[in-house]
């Protein structure tokens, strides 16, 4: 009885996301093959950035050119105190990651002008959780570099290149 009553659930919870529009992210088509990634070299960010070209079969720094050049201009981090407990001591903090980026083409052309992006995160702190409080900070920023880079992705699929720029 109860693998009816879980197997109906299931169908039901598959109707609903069907209903609603749901889809699972897909694969992006890019207009280009290959890509030069520069600026905050040996940083997490330009890391999380290469791996994500490479997800989307994107060749980084060939040795022979590319037709578009990414560039990380800077990351900011900012950490503020949203609330406050009754004794005085900081309840919720909200962290702030942001990225400054452009698009160049070959011939130094902007397609995408200097952008910063953004994520917010809150995150609830606790003197007695110190250490562990620490280690969801760190993971935070990290889960918002990842989501800036799938940004960015989203952004430079939808360029549009020259055939004669696009590939060789």
């Amino acid at each position: 009885m109860t693998r009816v009553h879980t197997l109906s659930a299931l169908l039901l919870s598959v109707c609903l996301l069907a209903a609603c529009g749901f889809q699972l992210r897909g694969q992006y088509t890019f207009d280009f093959d290959r890509i030069e990634l520069r600026g905050m070299e040996k940083t997490e960010m330009n890391r999380n950035m290469n791996l994500q070209m490479q997800i989307m079969n994107i060749v980084v720094n060939p040795s022979d050119g590319a037709p578009l050049k990414l560039t990380l201009l800077k990351e900011k981090r900012d950490r503020s105190i949203v609330t406050f407990s009754a004794s005085g001591r900081a309840r919720e903090v909200r962290l702030t990651y942001d990225l400054d980026y452009q698009v160049t083409d070959k011939n130094g052309d902007f397609l995408i002008a200097t952008t910063t992006l953004q994520q917010r995160r809150e995150l609830t702190y606790s003197d007695d959780q110190i250490l562990g409080k620490e280690m969801e900070e760190a993971n935070l920023y990290t889960e918002m570099q990842r989501d800036i880079a799938r940004q960015i992705s989203v952004r430079l699929a939808a360029l549009k290149l020259n055939k004669g720029n696009a590939k060789p």
